[in-house]
């Protein structure tokens, strides 16, 4: 895959998730903790999606985690309807801290 379109790709996942978990999930974890998607990695085939995710807090570390699990077939199913791909990519859900980047 040509690095521009799936740099393009990448973005606009992240994107769309992001405002799909801001308007339409329904989860009461998600709802409380106001996850942020910190990046998406797609793999060389594009067939499926690591998608980097930060809470803030990391005591809600495996609950979140847990709860994009469960909730990751309805977030494939509306990136489906909102992005143009012939084939949207399988999610998988990964903690990453930006801030840790930054500490010296």
């Amino acid at each position: 895959m040509n690095p521009r379109v799936k740099a393009r790709i990448e973005a606009e996942i992240q994107r769309e998730l992001s405002d799909i978990i801001a308007t339409e999930v329904r989860d009461p974890v998600l709802k409380e903790a106001l996850p942020d998607i910190v990046g998406v990695e797609l793999s060389p085939n594009g067939q499926r999606a690591t998608v980097y995710v930060y809470a803030g807090d990391e005591e809600k570390r495996e609950e979140v985690l847990a709860a994009f699990a469960r909730d990751a077939g309805f977030l494939r199913t509306e990136l489906a309807h909102r992005v143009d791909l012939r084939r949207v990519p399988a999610l998988r859900f990964r903690w990453d801290n930006p801030l840790k980047k930054w500490q010296l």
